[in-house]
């Protein structure tokens, strides 16, 4: 049954989208192709090289050793970091869009964006694409967890990684990260992640790509990263959708 209903609706949203007008996910004004339209376009700010080669921090300038101060002094506990957007006004307005506001409708748009660091930071099926998760409080509140759409989204259109959304748990309900210092955030997140007893035979020493929606100070990230590590995986990486482009304090 599932099967008929699909090869009926897909033929009918092929010529629903020759027939009827793409709308921008954003602002739902007319856009020429599924997306954005060129205004909301032109408001995001892609992040481009140089970055710095550990935690992804847009640089100045090109330097011989493409690291910044932070990570010379205190590298993070990710081997990779890396993000597709700053996260200014327009990219707030769409991740809060598909985190918040039933928006899995942006979920291919976004792992467009995401799918060539993606497919950089991935070893084919030996890595494992590890989703950031929620506690189970804030998932049945949300319905579904944004990040986990994204990693399987990922996996999916790339062809690269091994899903694992059952690996990391987030056992211990925290408060929103929003409006709290770095050291705030960092207090807050400490020892909310655990890895399943299970999960520790399939991390044994393999890379680990951690995908989630922001980083802004990196705390979320960090605390993950080590939970993994101490775990027994191999190097973790992660890509968001965009970051706080600002120094990390070493």
């Amino acid at each position: 049954m599932i099967r008929t209903v699909r090869l009926v609706t897909r033929p009918a949203r092929y010529l629903a989208g020759l027939v009827l007008p793409h709308q921008c996910v954003l602002c739902r004004c007319f856009a020429d192709s599924t997306g954005l339209c060129a205004a909301c376009w032109s408001g995001l700010a892609p992040i481009g090289a140089p970055v710095c080669e550990r935690c992804g921090l847009p640089l100045g300038h090109t330097l011989a050793e493409p690291i910044c101060a932070a990570c010379w002094m205190d590298p993070p506990p990710l081997a990779m970091i890396r993000a597709c957007l700053h996260y200014n006004d327009v990219s707030r307005k769409l991740i809060l869009a598909f985190k918040h506001g039933d928006g899995l409708q942006l979920t291919p748009f976004l792992t467009s964006l995401m799918a060539r660091d993606f497919a950089m930071m991935t070893d084919g099926e030996d890595s494992l694409v590890v989703p950031v998760p929620l506690h189970r409080q804030r998932y049945f509140r949300r319905r579904y967890n944004q990040s986990a759409e994204l990693a399987r989204r990922l996996c999916r259109i790339t062809a690269r990684g091994s899903l694992a959304t059952d690996i990391l748990v987030r056992h211990r309900a925290t408060a929103t990260q929003g409006g709290l210092s770095r050291r705030q955030r960092h207090r807050n997140i400490a020892g909310a992640f655990s890895v399943r007893q299970d999960g520790r035979t399939r991390l044994a020493g393999r890379p680990v790509v951690l995908v989630d929606d922001v980083m802004t100070t990196g705390a979320t990230l960090f605390t993950a990263a080590k939970c993994l590590s101490a775990a027994g995986s191999g190097p973790v990486s992660a890509l968001v959708v965009a970051r706080v482009a600002r120094p990390r304090e070493p």
